[in-house]
C-alpha cells in the first residue's frame, strides 16, 4: 500500500533539491554589467559523483544542480563568445544548497579559473544544521574515544554537555536544544536506524567509513519527524580510482598520569569527621586496555558506473576487577566487529541505484566487573544489529526528480551466564555480597525496523519559483523480549515442588525458576520467580507530507510544510488509541544582498515525537511475583516466607482513551553573515515547549491507588491537577565556523540556554509521577542538560613538515543535580509513602562546578608515492583537570524539606537525630578522568 502511494506521487511532484543523501548548487550566472545570461551550460564533476552533470541557465540565468552527492565539486560554465568560468573547490552539504553566483565576460578561447569558498552559507536554509566534513572528521575529531558518529555530535552547538557517565557532551544519545536523549532520530544514508525500543542509537560503523555527518537540532522540514536531533551518517562510496585507510590506535593503563586530587573517605554521618583521604582517581587500580583497529577500501568495478566500498572494525577493550574476596573476576572484555559493503551503480544518466549492508555486532565478557562475582557467575552479553538498504535516484527531467528507498534493519541483544547452563541455580551470599555457582539472571530481547520511503519534487515556474516536494515515510516495527531467572529449583537441597504451587501464591500449572541465598556461608533462603513465555509488540506507522521550497523573488525563500502521522500499535489484549497529528512547518529565509552572504531565516513548526515501543510494552501481561522460603536450622527445612513474598499476579497497565501524542512547537529567529575570507557567523535565537508528554500514573495515596496503572498525558488528573508533564527551553546559539586558510579548519560556539521540565527520558514507565502527591512535588526544575553557557572549540592545523594538530576544548558553567529522597511503603519519618525516589528540593536545585576539558592530537605523515603513513599521538585533558561531575543527591529516607527555606532540613544531630541526612549526601561519586594519552598509526593510499 505504502509503496503504491511513493509511486503515485512521482507524477506530481518529485524529489527537493536535496534529498535525504545529497546536497545542491545553485546560483545566478551573469554577464559584465550584471545582466542575466541565458543559456549558459553549467557542467559539474567530482570524486564523489558518478559522470558528470549539467545544467543550463534559465531567462533569469538562474540554475540548479539537484541531488548531488556531498563533497568537493568542479563546476565549468561555458557559452559561445564568451569566456569560459571554472569554479574549483566547490563544497556542496548534506541537505543543503551551495550558492554560487558567476559572473562572465565577453572573450574568445581563455578560461578563467577561481576557487569557491569552502564555507557554504545556504541561503535558502532555515533548519539550524552542523555539518561534518570529511577532513574534519579525520584531523578534528580527537582520539579514539571520540572517533564514533555518536562522540562528534558533542561538537554541535545545541547539544547538550557533560554527565556522570559520558563526559562533555552528553554521550552517544545526545540531549538537542532541550529535548531528552530519546527523541532523536539517527539515520544512516537517510534510512531510518534508530533503536525501535529505547529509540537510541542503532548500528555502530567503522569511522573511516563515514563521508559526512549532519546533525539538525531544530527548524526540520516537513520530510522529518523526531522532535529532537536527527542526525544523518552518509558512508563513502569508492570512486574511480582505488584508494583505502588502515587505522590502529592503543592504550593501557601505561599511558594514564596519575591523579593529584584527594578525597575524603566516607564520614561515619553527614557533617562528621571523614575518614582517611584517598585519590580520587588511583593509576594503580586502572586495568583499561583498548585496540581500535580498522580499514577501508574502495574504488571502481566500472568507472563512472559501478562503484564498490567496504569497511571493517574490530574494537577490543579490557579490564580487570581486582582480587579482594580470595578469587580472581574475571576480565570483563568487549570484541566488536562493525563492518560495511556498498555498491553504486548508475547504468544511465541521472539514474543512480544504491546498495547497502551493515553488520554490528559486539561480545560482552563478565558484564558484572565486581570483585564479588567469579567468573561461573558472571554473565555475557552479546549485541547485534544489521542494516539491508536499497535505493533509488532519479533525475528524470530539468523539472522532476524521485526516490524510494528501503530499509529492514533487525537487532538482538542478550545477556545469560558465562557457562550457556540455563539449569544449575545460583547463589548469592547476603553477608559477604559475593556471588557463586551460576549467575542468576536470562534475559533477551529482538527488534525489527522495516522502512519504505517514496519522495518526489517537481521544479516549476509560477509566481517566482517552487521545488514542490511530496513523499510518505512508511515504518513497521516489532520487539519481543524474556526476562527470566536462572536455575531449575528442583536442582536445590531440600526443595519442595509444593513450593511452586497455588500454596504459595503461584498459578496451577506456572513453571518456577529461581536460586539460593546463603549468610556467611550458610543456607538462608530459596528464591522462586514464575519463568515467564516471550512477549511481543509491534506498531505502524506512516508519515505523508508535502513541502514547498518557494522563490517568490531571487532572494527570498519560504519553505512551507505539512506531515501527517498516524501510528497504530500492536499489544495482546489492550486497546491503545492510535496516534495521529497534523503538523504544520513554515520556514523563512532572505539573502539580502543575493549572494549568500547575509541571510536572515526563521522558523515555526510542530514536530511530533516518534515513541519507542515501549509504549505497548506497558500494556502486556506477564506472570509477577515472587516467593521466599527460609532456612530453618532446627528442622534442616525450608519455610515459607510470607512477608517477603509477593503471590504472583499479571502485569499489564491500561491506557487512558484519550492519549495523545507528543509533540513539541519550536521557533527560531536568526542571521548568518560571512564576515571574513571563508569565515561566517551565524546568531539564532531558539524556543522550544513541548506538549502531550505521558506517563504511567497509579493514583492518589490519599483516596487509593487505581487496580492497574495507565499510561495518560494528563496524571493527576483525578484530584485536580493538569499538565503536570512539561518541559520547555529557551537559548541563543553563536556559531562560527572559519576555513580562511586551506591549513586551518575551525568550528566555534557559545550557547547561552535554559532547559526546564518536569521529567527526563523515562520510557514513560518509571517511578516519575506513579502516585500523588509524593512523586508530583518538586518535580519541575532544571533538566540535566541545562547549563547557563557552554563553550565549544574544534578543528585543525597544518604545519610545516607535515605535521597536524587537532584540538577539542569544552567548557560549560556547571549543571544541575538534584537533592532527592528514597522512601519505603513506611518510612522511617513516619509518613507513609510509595516505594520510589522522590524531590525534597526543586528539580535542578544546585549545581556542579563549572567544567572544561582540553583534548590535542599530533599527526605526522611521511608521504611515499600515493602513500601516505601517519603517526598519531593523542592526550586527552591536556590541562589535567580532575572537576567533580557527580554528586549524591540522596538526602536518605529521614530526610525531610525545611518550611523556612525550602531547601534541605539539616538536623542539628546528624548522628541520631529524627531527620538525619544520609551520611554520604553531596559526597562526590564521579570525577574527571586525570591526563591521559594515546598512541596510534594511519596509513592511506
Amino acid at each position: 500500500m505504502a509503496l503504491a502511494l511513493a509511486l503515485l506521487l512521482i507524477p506530481n511532484f518529485g524529489m527537493a533539491q536535496t534529498s535525504r543523501t545529497t546536497g545542491a548548487l545553485i546560483g545566478i550566472v551573469t554577464d559584465g554589467q550584471g545582466n542575466p545570461l541565458p543559456g549558459v551550460t553549467v557542467t559539474v564533476t567530482s570524486p564523489q559523483l558518478q559522470g558528470a552533470r549539467t545544467a543550463v541557465t534559465d531567462t533569469k540565468g538562474e540554475y540548479i544542480l539537484p541531488t548531488l552527492p556531498p563533497g568537493t565539486y568542479r563546476a565549468q560554465y561555458e557559452l559561445n563568445g564568451i569566456k569560459t568560468a571554472v569554479r574549483e573547490n566547490i563544497v556542496v552539504n548534506l541537505n543543503q544548497q551551495t550558492k554560487v553566483n558567476v559572473p562572465m565576460q565577453l572573450a574568445l578561447s581563455e578560461t578563467v579559473i577561481v576557487n569557491a569558498s569552502t564555507i557554504v552559507v545556504d541561503p535558502t536554509q532555515t533548519a539550524t544544521q552542523t555539518n561534518f566534513k570529511e577532513d574534519h572528521l579525520k584531523y578534528a575529531v580527537v582520539g579514539s574515544t571520540n572517533r564514533s558518529y555518536q562522540s562528534v555530535l558533542a561538537q554541535a552547538p545545541g547539544v547538550g554537555g557533560p554527565n556522570a557517565t559520558t563526559g562533555p557532551g552528553g554521550g552517544g544519545n545526545p540531549q538537542v536544544s532541550g529535548a531528552n536523549l530519546a527523541q532523536n532520530n539517527f539515520l544512516v544514508d537517510g534510512l531510518n536506524t534508530t533503536d525501535p525500543v529505547t529509540h537510541t542509537f542503532g548500528p555502530n560503523l567503522a569511522f573511516d567509513a563515514i563521508q559526512e555527518i549532519s546533525i539538525q537540532t531544530l527548524g526540520k522540514d516537513a520530510e522529518y519527524g523526531a522532535s529532537g536531533g536527527t542526525i544523518n551518517v552518509i558512508t563513502k562510496s569508492g570512486g574511480n580510482n582505488f584508494s583505502g585507510s588502515a587505522d590502529y590506535r592503543y592504550n593501557d593503563p601505561h599511558f594514564l598520569s596519575s591523579g593529584q586530587r584527594l578525597v575524603p573517605g566516607a564520614p561515619s554521618y553527614y557533617g562528621g569527621p571523614a575518614g582517611a583521604s584517598k585519590l580520587a582517581f588511583n593509576k594503580a587500580a586502572q586495568t583499561n586496555k583498548s585496540k581500535q583497529p580498522q580499514a577501508t577500501f574502495g574504488g571502481p568495478i566500472l568507472r563512472d558506473k559501478l562503484w564498490f566500498f567496504g569497511s571493517a572494525q574490530k574494537p577490543e577493550t579490557s579490564r580487570q576487577a581486582p582480587n579482594l574476596n580470595g578469587f580472581q573476576p574475571g576480565p570483563r572484555t568487549f570484541t566488536g566487529w562493525n563492518t560495511i559493503g556498498k555498491l553504486t551503480l548508475t547504468p544511465w544518466a541521472n539514474q543512480t541505484f544504491t546498495g547497502r549492508y551493515l553488520d554490528s555486532h559486539a561480545n560482552i565478557s563478565n558484564i558484572s566487573f565486581s570483585s564479588l562475582v567469579p567468573t561461573e557467575a558472571d554473565a555475557r552479553q552479546t549485541q547485534h544489529t544489521k542494516t539491508w538498504g536499497l535505493s533509488y535516484d532519479a533525475i528524470v527531467n530539468a523539472h522532476w526528480l524521485a526516490n524510494v528507498s528501503l530499509g529492514h534493519t533487525p537487532s538482538s541483544l542478550a545477556a545469560m551466564p558465562m557457562s550457556g547452563n540455563l539449569s544449575t541455580p545460583g547463589n548469592q551470599d547476603v553477608g559477604t555480597g559475593i556471588n557463586s555457582i551460576n549467575y542468576t539472571n536470562n534475559q533477551g530481547r529482538s527488534s525489527k525496523r522495516d522502512e519504505l520511503i517514496g519522495t518526489s519534487t517537481y521544479y516549476i515556474e509560477r509566481f517566482g519559483t517552487h521545488g514542490l516536494k511530496g513523499g510518505v515515510d512508511y515504518n513497521k516495527t516489532s520487539f519481543s523480549s524474556i526476562n527470566n531467572a536462572v536455575g531449575d529449583p528442583s536442582l536445590i537441597p531440600g526443595f519442595d515442588a509444593s513450593f511452586c504451587s497455588p500454596q504459595y501464591g503461584f498459578p496451577t500449572g506456572i513453571t518456577c525458576s529461581g536460586y539460593t541465598l546463603t549468610n556467611n556461608g550458610q543456607p538462608f533462603q530459596i528464591y522462586l520467580q514464575p519463568l515467564n513465555p516471550q512477549a511481543g509488540v509491534d506498531s505502524k506507522s506512516q508519515a505523508y507530507f508535502v513541502q514547498d521550497e518557494w522563490s517568490p523573488v531571487s532572494r527570498a525563500t519560504i519553505r512551507a510544510g505539512l506531515r501527517y502521522e498516524y501510528i497504530t500499535w500492536g499489544v495482546s489484549g489492550k486497546s491503545i488509541p492510535n496516534f495521529k497529528l497534523l503538523q504544520p512547518r513554515l520556514g523563512f529565509a532572505y539573502d539580502i544582498f543575493n549572494n549568500a552572504t547575509s541571510v536572515v531565516h526563521s522558523y515555526a513548526g510542530k514536530i511530533m515525537d516518534d515513541n519507542q515501543l515501549t509504549l505497548p510494552n506497558f500494556g502486556v501481561a506477564q506472570p509477577l511475583g515472587w516467593a521466599f522460603f527460609n532456612y530453618n536450622a532446627t528442622t534442616g527445612k525450608y519455610v515459607y516466607n510470607p512477608g517477603a513474598s509477593l503471590p504472583v499476579f499479571l502485569t499489564g497497565g491500561s491506557y487512558d482513551s484519550n492519549l495523545k501524542p507528543s509533540y513539541s512547537n519550536q521557533y527560531s529567529l536568526g542571521f548568518t553573515q560571512r564576515i571574513w575570507r571563508n569565515t561566517s557567523l551565524d546568531v539564532t535565537g531558539e524556543m522550544r515547549k513541548q506538549h502531550n508528554l505521558f506517563e504511567d500514573y497509579c493514583g492518589n495515596e490519599t483516596a487509593g491507588f487505581f487496580d492497574t496503572c495507565i499510561l495518560t498525558n494528563q496524571p493527576g488528573s483525578d484530584v485536580g491537577v493538569h499538565n503536570a508533564l512539561r518541559s520547555d527551553y529557551r537559548g541563543i546559539i553563536t556559531k562560527i565556523e572559519s576555513r580562511p586558510y586551506n591549513w586551518l579548519d575551525l568550528l566555534a560556539s557559545w550557547t547561552r540556554a535554559k532547559s526546564r521540565g518536569s521529567t527526563e527520558s523515562t520510557q514513560n514507565q518509571n517511578t516519575s509521577f506513579d502516585f500523588y502527591p509524593a512523586n508530583f512535588t518538586n518535580t519541575y526544575g532544571y533538566l540535566t542538560d541545562d547549563a547557563r553557557d557552554r563553550v565549544k572549540l574544534d578543528g585543525y592545523v597544518r604545519l610545516p613538515l607535515d605535521f597536524t594538530v587537532g584540538a577539542n576544548y569544552y567548557w560549560d558553567s556547571g549543571t544541575p543535580w538534584n537533592v532527592t529522597q528514597t522512601a519505603s511503603l513506611t518510612s522511617v519519618t513516619g509518613v507513609d509513602l510509595p516505594e520510589g525516589t522522590y524531590f525534597i528540593e526543586p528539580r535542578g536545585s544546585r549545581r556542579l562546578p563549572h567544567f572544561s576539558q582540553l583534548d590535542m592530537q599530533v599527526q605526522k605523515d611521511f608521504r611515499v608515492a600515493n602513500t601516505k603513513l601517519g603517526l598519531i599521538a593523542t592526550v586527552y585533558n591536556v590541562m589535567n583537570h580532575e572537576t567533580i561531575t557527580a554528586l549524591n543527591g540522596n538526602a536518605g529516607a529521614r530526610a525531610k524539606v525545611d518550611p523556612t527555606t525550602g531547601t534541605v532540613f539539616i538536623d542539628p544531630n546528624q548522628q541520631t537525630g529524627a531527620n538525619r541526612l544520609s551520611r554520604t549526601f553531596g559526597q562526590p561519586t564521579a570525577f574527571q578522568i586525570p591526563r591521559r594519552y594515546e598512541a596510534g598509526i594511519r596509513v592511506e593510499f
